[in-house]
């Protein structure tokens, strides 16, 4: 049922009018050196760059006469590349690159159970990304090398943070999924209870250090897996870091998530959302929900969705221009 609601949203936005001042195009990339893993992504940047398949960027004006800044956007468990569409949009209308990339096998329409909790892969992923736009014919010329960012949301928002420096403990993890917390956190709509794959994670396989010195700014709404997390040794980050969570977070809980993400990193600055917002007030909105889905994924009454999203989005942009 959850997943019918993510196509909806996939769906939704997919056959919107194009924004008039942005471009968006398609790619898949794939890593052999993890078993050739497909990463499926959406890449959206500003009007004035001028796109023709297969050959390099030009400006309106003069070839590679100004560089734009690139950030990779991450989804939470179960969504997919667009399921921040809204602040792609945004942010590419603002003179960013953006890049967003579907992580395998833990996605709306390619759900592989045990890559729920392949937590490591996801900032692999992000880094791969990064790369590979970099060393894009079509894109390298134009990029700022010196301006990234990540942005990532739910368990995108740990990516994000285990990209920024944030070392999460497995074993803690592993014992934190035995307790009634942890039971609470690591289950989710999207698939249910996690706590049993969780347990049957091989801590050993992780790689130890996800860090990429390459990024320079670091964004996470309503980060999860800070179960994870027990003393300041585990974040190696001295880069700007924001930190977005929402007051009535059943999901991921702003005190052991978001606060605590915070606490840890004295880069950071948190911002939690008022008006009993959720979880899911980061992804688009959808004009109807079931009952069943209604109680995740329902708004207050009162509460307009878009303008949260213009609200964030303004608060994202104006952090990244003083960041990068």
């Amino acid at each position: 049922m959850k997943r019918f609601a993510y196509l909806i949203i996939f769906l939704a936005y997919s056959f919107l009018p194009a924004q008039k001042n942005i471009h968006h195009i398609s790619k898949e990339y794939t890593d052999v050196s993890r078993g050739n893993r497909l990463l499926l992504t959406e890449i959206w940047y500003p009007q004035d760059l001028v796109i023709e398949p297969g050959k390099e960027f030009s400006t309106n004006s003069q070839v590679y006469a100004k560089k734009y800044p690139l950030v990779a956007l991450s989804h939470g468990t179960g969504g997919n590349r667009f399921s921040l569409i809204w602040l792609a949009k945004k942010l590419a209308a603002e003179g960013f690159i953006v890049v967003s990339v579907d992580h395998f096998g833990n996605t709306t329409d390619n759900r592989i159970p045990e890559y729920f909790v392949k937590y490591w892969e996801r900032p692999l992923d992000i880094s791969f990304i990064i790369s590979q736009l970099l060393k894009d014919s079509e894109f390298s010329n134009v990029t700022d090398h010196n301006k990234l960012a990540v942005i990532g949301f739910s368990l995108g928002g740990y990516t994000s943070m285990a990209l920024a420096g944030a070392k999460l403990d497995c074993s803690l993890l592993k014992k934190a999924a035995k307790s009634k917390q942890g039971k609470q956190e690591l289950t989710v709509p999207e698939m249910g209870d996690l706590t049993p794959l969780i347990e049957q994670i091989d801590c050993k396989q992780i790689p130890d250090n996800l860090k990429d010195e390459r990024i320079k700014a670091f964004v996470a709404l309503s980060p999860a897996l800070g179960l994870g997390f027990s003393t300041k040794d585990q974040f190696k980050v001295q880069a700007p870091v924001l930190i977005i969570g929402t007051d009535n977070d059943k999901i991921a809980p702003v005190k052991s998530n978001a606060a605590k993400y915070h606490r840890f990193i004295p880069t950071s600055q948190l911002q939690v959302l008022k008006g009993n917002l959720g979880h899911y007030i980061f992804l688009p909105k959808v004009k109807e929900y079931s009952a069943a889905e209604a109680i995740f994924f329902e708004d207050p009454k009162g509460v307009d969705r878009t303008e949260v999203h213009r609200e964030v989005g303004e608060m994202i942009i104006d952090f990244l221009k003083k960041s990068l």
